[in-house]
């Protein structure tokens, strides 16, 4: 069969069944869209595919309505527009390059030189030339959007869908620069519309929605990452003073327990009079406080230290290698900085706190020790509280030492 018998038979078929993929692909993202979330801009996307199929459908209709090539080249000019201005809904946090009227601007300034060669009996030669300088520039202008996007360098789908953008724009210029190369005088009206330039253009229209479809898939499996990373953050976390909570501190202790370190020092201590505190002052206050103790012994701490908020205002601290010693000078320094804020007016109430301080023994559980330190927190409130109380085994009993006052004498 003849190339010319062969374009003169199946290319309105070609064109109708383009447009009847293009449409079918467009039904298919409305339902999906309808039925699963989705992003800003999708919407976008979507309208581009049906118009983009009903310029296929335009185009077919031409034999028989002439006028109908107005329309339809609009419609495949305003795809890489539409693909544009979803891109820009779809990253509306980021900073964009230039504005949506630029695009407005640019699509005018290509559709309306065709228009003009449309409708001109002097320019009908060139008009075949003048669409496919449009085609370049809108698809150009499009892939030049997407290479300034901030994701453009961590996201292979940008790359690839700015790479679809330019080569959109090649296959038809080819195509109408084809009869100039092999020497013809006149450049035919139809040079573009020839059936592996329409197949080809619908290829890439569906390659560019799906990859429109990967973004978006991309995005929820962030956001999903995303959610993951907070519920873990809300399962370990005390959100009020921003410590691990008593399981997460739990595990983080018991790992670091069982690490190398030849000792560690384990700290159970709380706010005096908290409950008179709330009582008398507020809630609000009362979370103040929380806020502050929690602070105030995060930047006294080192990096391997693990601190939890355990209770109400009942917290655990434990530092691995240390000596009772030294956890001792902690203690004294984290009561010290508080009584600094109150005494420089950025915390109304004057706090005070108590200690129960217990060395971990070599195979001692971590449930044994926070025992042994809750029982010398209590022997702390009990000789008078704003003190530290140190508590060791002997002979399989719990031996109390001498308490060591901590902090400032209050104003």
């Amino acid at each position: 069969m003849l190339a010319g018998d062969w374009f003169t038979i199946h290319f309105p078929t070609v064109l109708m069944l383009s447009a009847l993929v293009m449409g079918s692909a467009a039904a298919l993202m409305s339902f999906f869209g309808a039925n699963q979330r989705v992003y800003r801009g999708y919407g976008w996307w979507v309208a581009a595919m049906w118009l983009a199929a009903a310029g296929g459908a335009l185009e077919w209709l031409r034999p028989v309505w002439p006028g109908a090539v107005v329309g339809a080249n609009l419609l495949v000019l305003a795809w890489p527009v539409l693909v544009v201005t979803g891109l820009r809904r779809f990253y509306n946090r980021d900073r964009l390059p230039a504005s949506g009227a630029v695009d407005l601007l640019a699509l005018g300034l290509c559709y309306l030189p065709w228009l003009a060669a449309w409708a001109s009996p002097a320019l009908q030669l060139g008009r075949s030339i003048t669409f496919a300088a449009a085609l370049l520039a809108l698809h150009l202008y499009a892939a030049w959007f997407i290479a300034r996007l901030e994701d453009v360098g961590s996201s292979r789908t940008l790359k690839a869908l700015a790479l679809v953008m330019i080569a959109q724009a090649l296959v038809p210029l080819l195509a109408a620069a084809q009869p100039l190369m092999t020497g013809a005088v006149a450049v035919p009206g139809h040079t573009l519309l020839t059936p592996w330039v329409v197949l080809s253009t619908m290829v890439a229209m569906l390659f560019t929605v799906h990859l429109c479809l990967v973004l978006t898939h991309e995005r929820t499996e962030r956001d999903l990452r995303e959610t993951q990373r907070q519920l873990r953050i809300l399962a370990d976390i005390d959100m009020l003073t921003q410590v691990p909570n008593r399981r997460h501190f739990e595990e983080l202790a018991g790992a670091a327990i069982g690490g190398a370190a030849a000792r560690a020092v384990l700290m159970l201590f709380d706010i005096d009079h908290f409950k008179r505190i709330n009582d008398s002052l507020g809630h609000a206050l009362g979370d103040e406080a929380l806020r502050l103790v929690a602070r105030c012994t995060r930047e006294t701490l080192r990096t391997h230290d693990v601190l939890g908020r355990v209770g109400g205002d009942e917290f655990m601290l434990l530092l691995p290698g240390a000596n009772v010693d030294e956890a001792l000078l902690v203690a004294d320094r984290v009561t010290t900085r508080i009584d600094e804020e109150h005494r420089s007016g950025r915390i109304p109430l004057h706090l005070s706190m108590s200690f129960g301080v217990v060395e971990i023994t070599a195979g001692e559980t971590l449930e044994s020790a926070q025992h042994r330190a809750d029982l010398a927190l209590y022997q702390a409130k009990r000789q008078g509280r704003r003190r530290a109380v140190q508590a060791h085994q002997r002979n399989g009993d719990t031996v109390f030492e001498e308490s060591r006052t901590l902090g400032l004498e209050p104003l």
